[in-house]
């Protein structure tokens, strides 16, 4: 039954993600995007699995994973204005894997992880290139889907399964690894060029502090109460603070037609 969650839950919720940026353009996507779409699944899996104080540490640690999420958006979507959508890839993972390193080595406090990553949003979105994004339909190619798909199902099998070996700490930043963010913003520049991914971007940071609510009351939750009641805290610190700040953070340096 685990296993077919796994097989399930987040590629599905990836599928949500994938058609609404058809539907509803990039910007709209990037907001959805911030939501705990794969880890959030993961981190519940890993608790079922390794334990509540297992799944505490890994939430804290994908919550510090999380500033390396946005340093790879932002280098992502400031390289794609020049380079094509494999190299801004690499400057991404790149950027990612080095600030994980450093975070791995200094193990960042629940809280200096969350004052860092608000801090690391607000400054990526006023780094990223003023834009302005044509409403023009994109056709996408047969099969992205199920590759986007099979990408995320990979994704959560392989860090559900190695968890107990990598540790806490370990698997709970490479929980924050941007398997979704990789997908769609890659998918978004090659369809769509670069205006539209920098409007992925700056929603997606507009939105990733939701995120981060989810991740802090989950770890400060699991082993004070039940792994439901934990989700559900989790759930409803997510939903309004995405609420407020979409509500509440306006484009710095971006318009959109």
């Amino acid at each position: 039954m685990l296993l077919i969650l796994k097989l399930l839950v987040a590629p599905g919720l990836v599928a949500v993600v994938t058609l609404a940026v058809r539907r509803w353009g990039p910007a709209i996507g990037g907001w959805l995007s911030g939501m705990p779409v794969v880890a959030g699944p993961v981190l519940v899996f890993v608790a079922i699995e390794q334990g509540a104080a297992f799944g505490a540490q890994a939430a804290h640690a994908t919550l510090a994973g999380l500033i390396g999420t946005v340093a790879f958006t932002v280098v992502y979507a400031r390289s794609s204005v020049r380079m094509p959508w494999y190299t801004s890839l690499l400057a991404g993972w790149t950027t990612f894997a080095a600030i994980a390193y450093v975070l791995y080595l200094l193990r960042p406090s629940l809280v200096a992880s969350l004052v860092c990553l608000f801090v690391a949003t607000v400054v990526g979105r006023r780094a990223l290139p003023a834009v302005e994004v044509p409403t023009i339909p994109v056709e996408s190619p047969r099969g992205d889907l199920m590759l986007r798909l099979l990408a995320t199902a990979t994704l959560v099998l392989v860090l559900t399964a190695v968890a107990d070996r990598l540790g806490p700490q370990l698997s709970g930043l490479l929980n924050a690894f941007p398997v979704l963010t990789t997908i769609i913003t890659a998918f978004t520049h090659a369809q769509r060029g670069s205006d539209a991914t920098v409007a992925f971007v700056n929603a997606f940071l507009r939105s990733i502090i939701g995120f981060a609510s989810f991740c802090f009351v989950l770890a400060v939750a699991l082993g004070r109460v039940d792994l439901f009641s934990s989700l559900l805290l989790a759930l409803g610190a997510q939903l309004a603070v995405s609420g407020f700040t979409l509500r509440a953070f306006r484009p710095l340096r971006f318009s959109e037609t």
